[in-house]
């Protein structure tokens, strides 16, 4: 059965609905139940603390089932913090302030942006975690509005579900076997959670709409526009498949192809669930017995399971009646059914995945024997498959119950599920889809009174929507459309017009700085979020008084992010970008050219380029390039007429010469 046969495009015709969540931190000068001050430290910790977590019941007296699974992990986690910038609430040892009344003002401005109707009295709830993300257990959240929209298109508009106002998760530094590293300077963060209604019908409108809503986030120029600051969610499900929630979706390019092979890999499921009922399968049939069937690889060439036997590891054996063929489907590209259960298994075990049948076992170095042994041990009949899966005993049993239910839920299609997304359009396994199960009220707060003229007064200062200005500032600026739609995207348009306001004359020197160079020395390695928008105002007015070159800022940038505490000044002492006067230039110039006079004579003018990479050398970030360019020129320019002049006194010294020797 082929995984590419009657796809089309016809997203109506597959029933196709998907939801938008975004995470945007606000830029508060506090954290939201606390007065940590919102920063990102990026010195080394000053203490650890290490701590264990379990489930607890929700609302309704039930376990989340996601929970159950973390809980089975067993993880240890460690938490990494600073004397300075964090407190006893962020580590649940005292309970939480108020809420932040910045960061409220800020969540009620977008909810009106999202025309969501507000809640007159929020309640401050609970939202269990225990990955560890959270050192209390559960993150703290407030349902701020409901049932907005927002526009899309001239005639097409995207429901908006919910906003709400919460505190951010650790930040995760580390990961290794059972034990993950968390550092608490992100936590608290406050941070607007949207979420759209599933009435989004393509791939393409999906980016649209997480277009749409990041520009009025940014728009608002009161969230912050570091990298990791919004994270993008989506959830994708077709009719007769399910709910899946697709997290970490880092960039807008990204959602189209997600969307696409989420749709592939659920219309390939529903493929399977319906070969299945063809083959009459049935569920009592998918609870066999696992067989220990190590002692057949005694001898075996599998370096795998040679490795793993002699680390004490044992090999166990599933039969899966009539199944064959199916764990070899491919669901999305180069991703098959097989590979869907063996990466589940390495999630919730750590297990590095799982032996079956419809493989080519001879990759594995098996013997036709041991094949035809494996075979016999479980009575395997033409179209059964068999599992074979290695590890510590104690492990085997939660890998052989993770591949039973599954292979059952096939039956039904699409298990719900929260997958992690891949930069090749994929997406994997990362846990189950969280319930309602985990949302209780947080009994150590109160509840917020929205005082309708705190409405009114919000509602009476809404900015414009930014997608009504970019024409506007396109024309003020002499720009294209796309390069202002750029700058909002990145959070960088504020600053533009801060910078513009004294920087008048070099709006595309402004933006290659902003978004180019800046994303030059990301790729670099170079970490600028610890750079504040001030500091880029004060760079570009040094650079406006001629203190500074162009060529300047960018080793200044690069100094502030190796040394975020230090002056801008300190910077331009410690690289040695001190102003040199036109004078100094003149003279270095006429000392390096001196090496040049050659060149000079035979290139003329053709001499600039390497006279001026020498100069450069010495006094890059010191002057303007152009200064140099033009002092360079016309130093060559009067060298030249002196030569000339030489020349000509030459040869007339050569002319009186011969009329002298004539008579």
């Amino acid at each position: 059965m082929s995984a590419n046969s009657g796809f089309e495009d016809d997203y109506q015709k597959l029933g196709l609905k998907v939801g938008i969540e975004i995470h945007q931190q606000l830029d508060t000068k506090g954290k939201l139940f606390c007065r940590c001050p919102n920063k990102l430290i990026l010195k080394e910790p000053d203490f650890r603390i290490i701590r264990t977590f379990r489930p607890v019941l929700g609302e309704e007296g039930k376990f989340d089932e996601a929970m159950l699974l973390e809980f089975k992990k067993g993880t240890i986690v460690e938490y990494e913090g600073y004397y300075d910038y964090n407190c006893t609430y962020e580590y649940d040892e005292t309970p939480p302030f108020e809420c932040d009344e910045e960061a409220l003002r800020i969540a009620l401005e977008i909810a009106l942006l999202l025309n969501l109707n507000i809640i007159d009295e929020l309640h401050i709830c609970r939202k269990n975690y225990v990955d560890g993300s959270v050192p209390a257990g559960f993150q703290r959240t407030i349902i701020i509005g409901v049932d907005g929209y927002i526009p899309i298109l001239e005639s097409r508009k995207i429901g908006i579900e919910l906003l709400c106002l919460e505190e951010d998760a650790c930040k995760k530094i580390l990961e290794e076997e059972n034990k993950v590293v968390f550092r608490l300077d992100r936590l608290g963060v406050p941070l607007v959670e949207i979420a759209t209604a599933p009435d989004i019908h393509t791939p393409e409108e999906a980016k649209i709409a997480a277009e749409r809503i990041g520009l009025l986030l940014r728009g608002t120029g009161k969230v912050k526009k570091q990298l990791g600051s919004i994270r993008q969610d989506i959830n994708v499900s077709i009719e007769g498949g399910n709910r899946i929630e697709i997290k970490g979706v880092q960039k807008l390019d990204w959602i189209p192809l997600l969307i696409k092979n989420e749709v592939k890999r659920q219309r390939t499921l529903l493929k399977i669930r319906d070969e299945m009922i063809n083959r009459k399968i049935q569920r009592e049939e998918l609870n066999p017995k696992p067989i220990d069937i190590s002692s057949i690889f005694q001898q075996t060439e599998c370096k795998l399971i040679k490795n793993g036997l002699q680390l004490n590891q044992r090999v166990w054996a599933l039969k899966l009646p009539k199944m064959k063929g199916l764990f070899g489907i491919e669901v999305q590209d180069d991703r098959r059914f097989g590979t869907e259960i063996a990466n589940k298994i390495k999630v919730i075990t750590g297990l590095k995945g799982l032996i079956h049948s419809d493989e080519d076992l001879k990759k594995y170095n098996f013997s036709e024997n041991e094949i035809r042994m494996i075979k016999e041990e479980l009575n395997c009949k033409e179209m059964d498959l068999f599992v074979l899966i290695m590890g510590p005993e104690q492990k085997l049993q939660d890998a052989i119950n993770i591949i039973i239910n599954r292979v059952l839920y096939a039956l039904d299609g699409v298990p719900p599920e929260t997958r992690r997304a891949l930069e090749n359009g994929n997406s994997e396994f990362l846990r189950e889809l969280h319930g309602g199960a985990r949302l209780y009220p947080d009994t150590d707060s109160r509840e917020i009174k929205i005082d309708p003229n705190l409405i009114a007064e919000i509602k009476s200062k809404l900015p414009k929507y930014p997608w009504e200005l970019i024409e506007e500032d396109a024309k003020n600026y002499n720009l294209p459309n796309n390069i202002i739609k750029e700058l909002l995207l990145s959070g960088d348009l504020f600053l533009f017009k801060n910078i513009m306001s004294f920087y008048k004359d070099k709006p595309t020197f402004v933006v290659s700085t902003l978004l180019e160079t800046t994303k030059a020395l990301r790729r670099e390695g170079f970490d600028l979020d610890c750079i504040s928008d001030q500091q880029y105002i004060e760079i570009f007015k040094l650079l406006n008084d001629k203190k500074i070159a162009k060529e300047g800022i960018e080793p200044i940038l690069k100094y502030l992010s190796k040394n975020p505490e230090d002056s801008i000044e300190n910077a331009i002492k410690n690289i040695g970008l001190s102003n040199i006067s036109i004078e100094e230039l003149e003279n270095l110039i006429k000392n390096i050219s001196s090496q040049y006079e050659n060149l000079i004579k035979e290139r003329g003018l053709g001499a600039l380029g390497p006279i001026m990479g020498a100069v450069m050398k010495e006094v890059r970030g010191k002057i303007d390039g152009k200064i140099v360019n033009d002092s360079i020129k016309k130093y060559i320019e009067n060298k030249l007429k002196s030569i000339n002049k030489q020349q000509q006194k030459s040869n007339q010294n050569k002319k009186s010469q011969k009329k002298s020797t004539k008579i």
